[in-house]
């Protein structure tokens, strides 16, 4: 149902962190077609949000591509959806996408796709009027390194307005660092506060980190976080978002009008990072259990982290359920760094069924497991998979 306006309020929409084009290498073929399909849908889907709730415009605050030199059909498709959305469209060059001489934003496949419609790459010259009484102004970048003097001179440079202005910047800031360097310039929280207190900004929508994160002390400073989720749940904790955001105009007798952000849901992939101890079956059972329970198996990414003691039986029934839920969903798999799983020496699953060379490699392979090191959790795959080989063994 479509939210009614009234004149005194102002809504759009704030997103970022697009990076149409993006590949996850631990997707499969088959998956990652199902990924790359569904972050243009998470970006298609603003279209008719913006519809639903109102919005009269949208900002996208960096990092819409991947890079410049993504594929053409990226390309091409991204701005097929962009040019068919009902509202203006207004997208800020990020690190990943600079406005340099080899801007994606610029090419021809993109530029006559959009011609005539409601996209404004927003590339530095000065404010947009995106509405009467309301301008847009944005800070892109124009190379893969940033100029941390730009964005303090825009602020001083910027009067106090009756107009609504809202503010499109892309860059992780020294309250909650965004970016993937820590050699980037941060961007200062306290000049963004300053700029808002002061009636010179009335909204900051920030990209670069892709989780839905609130920043400063107030309610206009955001970073909307991807539509779309990229990394793990212990790394990204709020992903697959757009932003409604709501501002009223100024008030009788000067006062300033109130903001709200919502987050709306835009995603549908999760990646997930699960830990767990296995020393028994029934630790087995209760991961299975809780593995078993997730929905959309097929948009969601499983990265397990295991330790424990285990005998050569229950370790070649963790192997065998990783590779039926790496079968099952988009992508399972053990995290090297987070697995231990030791095997007990006095384990007779298999001493029963080979004997001879066999017999012998086994002994070796056992005492390899339970003694530890770099090599202990090879010789536990080894024994884990000669178990599900031999007579019994297979299920």
């Amino acid at each position: 149902m479509t939210t009614p306006r009234d004149g005194h309020t102002v809504r759009f929409l704030h997103s970022a962190d697009w990076q149409l084009g993006m590949t996850r290498r631990f997707l499969g073929d088959e998956s990652q077609a199902v990924y790359t399909a569904d972050r243009l849908a998470a970006v298609e889907s603003l279209g008719g949000l913006a519809t639903e709730y109102g919005a009269q415009f949208i900002v996208v605050a960096g990092d819409a591509f991947e890079d410049n030199a993504v594929p053409r059909s990226v390309v091409l498709r991204a701005a097929e959806v962009l040019a068919s959305f009902p509202v203006p469209v207004l997208v800020l060059p990020g690190n990943h996408d600079p406005l340099d001489v080899s801007s994606v934003l610029r090419c021809r496949d993109f530029s006559s796709a959009v011609e005539g419609g409601a996209v404004v790459v927003l590339d530095g010259s000065g404010p947009v009027e995106v509405l009467p009484g309301v301008e847009v102004v944005g800070i892109p970048w124009t190379s893969k390194r940033p100029d941390p003097s730009r964005l303090p001179t825009l602020l001083e440079s910027l009067e106090p307005s009756a107009a609504l202005r809202v503010l499109v910047a892309h860059g992780g800031t020294d309250e909650v660092f965004g970016g993937h360097s820590p050699s980037v310039e941060a961007i200062a929280v306290s000049a963004l506060e300053q700029a808002v207190d002061s009636g010179r900004l009335d909204y900051v929508a920030l990209g670069d980190r892709h989780s839905v994160t609130r920043v400063g002390s107030g309610e206009r400073v955001w970073f909307s976080g991807s539509p779309e989720t990229t990394d793990f749940d212990d790394v990204e904790k709020d992903s697959g978002h757009a932003l409604l955001v709501e501002l009223e105009r100024a008030l009788p007798g000067g006062r300033r009008g109130g903001s709200t952000v919502t987050p709306l849901r835009t995603g549908r992939w999760s990646f997930l990072a699960l830990n767990a101890q296995i020393d028994t079956d029934a630790d087995l059972d209760a991961l299975a259990t809780r593995i078993e329970a997730i929905e959309d198996k097929p948009r969601t990414v499983l990265k397990l982290g295991l330790t424990g003691t285990v005998g050569v039986a229950l370790r070649a029934r963790i192997d065998e359920e990783v590779d039926r839920w790496s079968a099952l969903f988009a992508c399972a798999y053990l995290r090297e760094t987070r697995t231990h799983l030791v095997v007990r020496a006095d384990d007779t699953d298999l001493t029963d069924l080979v004997d001879g060379y066999a017999g012998r490699a086994v002994a070796d392979l056992m005492e390899m497991a339970s003694a530890g090191g770099s090599e202990a959790e090879d010789a536990g795959h080894a024994l884990s998979l000669l178990y599900r080989f031999v007579d019994g063994g297979t299920r």
